[in-house]
């Protein structure tokens, strides 16, 4: 109902095969504008499996069925053509092909109009692979956060001591975090952030479990080498330069994970992350150690203040620091050239990555979407001639939307009265809040550009949301739960993602109809027809031997009452094929389901006697 009401809505999807079951699926959202602001749903949850091998055309085959078939979702094939506007994915060949990818199908099914997008989130990611991971310094910072992970993970006793350590030393330390996999930049600045943070209540334990020989040979050769490394000075001037750079890079790859990102804020961003690079490259910092609140003290010793234990949990301005000390630094005199030097072969090929990675947003359809934040507003002109192009880019779509008939004749004169209205009621007011007052209050009034308006702003450029519903989708295949139905699985990622985007309303609406659901009898309370002939008309034996209480033939002879007539010397065997009865004694008798239970209680009763 969401999707069919729309206007324009994009598509996000990613593919992941889970390590613990082995199937591939694949996750898809719908970005849709409500109200003026865009928001994501989770549509389906596809098993790819069920369609053939993960490749393009099973790909499009699966995201198809999602909104032509598939009963909660499915939409009009003609308003599934005309309404989507754009699709995103990763970079993976299979998404992204030029000649026979994913988002080339869907372009060429009819929709010569559609955008095709590389998420933004992975762009970053790669950038910085090729260039800081060509670099073996940043490599080595990289392999040590991860063995350090693998460390801790695997030796218990390890980990115990280091906090114990921190615990003596009365400070507060952070576990290691995982850096490698599919982890966005964030997840490695906090790494790196962690690392510098721990680092000499780490060396310290290091010393003290070499010492007490409490490790094994083999542990203990392990825990040299990373001892060696944390008394390397120029090693941590490395760590911290990359916790520099990674600080720029990441505020920027934390605007692109926000869902409501829109695709006209791509390249103002990108250009000031590129400032913000040069910056430091320009910058004449004695040392990058310093930026990290690390004090060299002499050619040999470190000290850094760190917060008591659990004072990270007070304001800043109630917390309580001691000073910690380390003493055995080498390599002091080769780390200021090692910093000069990458500064001026590395960083500016990050800028050069960036600029190669986004390039595609210079397109002309970005640069005519920028009328969307009032703080690009300047030439009436150019801002019309902007509207015009998505109109012509987007003919099929503004001809197809519903509850309204696109006139192009009226955009110059809305867009000035908007303008206007935009001067005298929602001066100062930024895009987000502009639109969505705009769109509550005053859409009948602008009625053809809040129609190109939902087109841009649905637009989704970041699959940071697909990656989240995989993220909650790992957590709920617990290990006792790995024989999870499909279709369940699908059900309870549905809920746990759109619960973020659910009305009060809509929460109580689902409620209930699961309750009406749930209070529904799942099965007829009949007892079905057994084998035995029992609930079929029984017919009565002569008892051959009155002290007896089992026939001749070895069937098992019952007494059955109930409140009418008492029936006895029955027996339970197959009476449908019984010929050795006496017809002239035979009274057919109708017996109800009640009795026949009670009949085979007190069988099973006097078996046990």
């Amino acid at each position: 109902m969401i999707l069919s009401s729309a206007n324009a809505f994009s598509v996000l999807s990613d593919g992941s095969q889970a390590r613990k079951t082995g199937s591939e699926k694949e996750l898809v959202l719908a970005r849709v504008v409500q109200g003026g602001i865009p928001v994501f749903y989770c549509v389906a949850l596809q098993d790819i499996d069920d369609f053939g091998d993960a490749n393009a055309n099973n790909l499009k085959r699966a995201i198809d069925d999602v909104f032509i078939n598939k009963a909660k979702v499915a939409v009009h094939r003609d308003h599934y053509t005309a309404a989507l506007v754009s699709a995103t994915a990763d970079g993976a060949s299979v998404n992204t092909g030029i000649y026979n990818g994913l988002l080339t199908q869907i372009k060429k099914d009819g929709r010569p109009w559609l955008i095709n997008i590389h998420c933004v989130s992975h762009r970053v990611e790669l950038a910085i692979k090729d260039s800081l991971m060509k670099n073996k310094n940043f490599t080595n910072v990289k392999e040590f956060m991860i063995s350090l992970y693998y460390l801790f993970k695997q030796s218990g006793k390890f980990a115990r001591h280091f906090y114990t350590t921190a615990g003596c030393l009365d400070v507060q330390v952070y576990k290691f975090k995982k850096v490698h996999g599919t982890r966005f930049v964030n997840h490695q600045r906090r790494g790196v952030t962690d690392l510098l943070h721990n680092w000499i209540v780490l060396a310290q334990t290091i010393e003290n479990s070499i010492a007490n020989s409490s490790q094994s040979a083999v542990s203990s050769a392990k825990l040299r080498g990373v001892l060696k490394k944390l008394e390397d000075y120029r090693f941590m001037s490395v760590c911290c330069l990359y916790k520099q750079i990674l600080d720029i890079v990441a505020h920027m790859s934390l605007i692109f994970e926000r869902n409501q990102l829109l695709s006209f804020e791509i390249t103002p961003t990108i250009e000031i992350t590129k400032e913000r690079i040069q910056d430091l490259i320009d910058s004449e910092a004695p040392s990058s150690v310093a930026s990290c609140g690390i004090t060299l003290e002499d050619d040999s010793s470190i000290k850094c203040s760190l917060p008591r234990t659990g004072h990270m949990k007070r304001k800043a301005e109630n917390r309580e620091y001691a000073t910690v000390t380390y003493s055995g630094m080498k390599n002091v005199g080769n780390a200021m050239a090692t910093i000069k030097s990458l500064k001026s072969d590395v960083l500016p090929s990050i800028q050069q990555c960036l600029d190669a990675r986004f390039s595609s947003f210079s397109h002309e359809v970005y640069q005519h979407m920028l009328w969307l934040d009032p703080a690009n507003w300047g030439d009436v002109k150019s801002e019309v001639k902007s509207l015009q192009f998505l109109a012509s880019h987007f003919r099929v779509t503004v001809e197809n939307a519903g509850g309204i008939k696109f006139d192009e004749s009226n955009l110059e004169r809305e867009w000035k009265d908007l303008r206007v209205t935009v001067k005298h009621y929602y001066r100062g007011v930024k895009a987000r809040a502009l639109w969505k007052r705009v769109f509550i209050y005053r859409r009948n009034q602008f009625p053809n550009v809040c129609l190109l308006a939902e087109i841009v702003m649905s637009v989704g450029v970041s699959n940071c949301t697909v990656e989240a519903g995989f993220s909650h989708l790992t957590a709920m295949l617990t290990d006792r739960r790995l024989n999870l139905n499909h279709s369940t699985m699908e059900d309870l990622l549905l809920v746990k993602i759109n619960n973020l985007v659910w009305s009060e309303s809509d929460r109580n609406d689902i409620i209930e109809a699961a309750l009406e659901k749930y209070m529904e009898p799942r099965r007829k309370h009949k007892l079905d027809k057994p084998s035995c002939g029992l609930g079929a008309p029984i017919k009565r034996r002569k008892r051959k031997d009155s002290g007896s209480e089992s026939s001749s033939d070895g069937h098992d002879i019952v007494n059955i009452s109930d409140d009418d007539e008492s029936v006895s010397e029955m027996e339970c065997g197959d009476h449908d094929n019984d010929s050795s009865s006496d017809d002239d004694d035979d009274d057919v008798v109708s017996v109800d389901g009640e009795g026949l239970l009670q009949a085979l209680v007190d069988s099973l009763d006097n078996d046990e006697n």
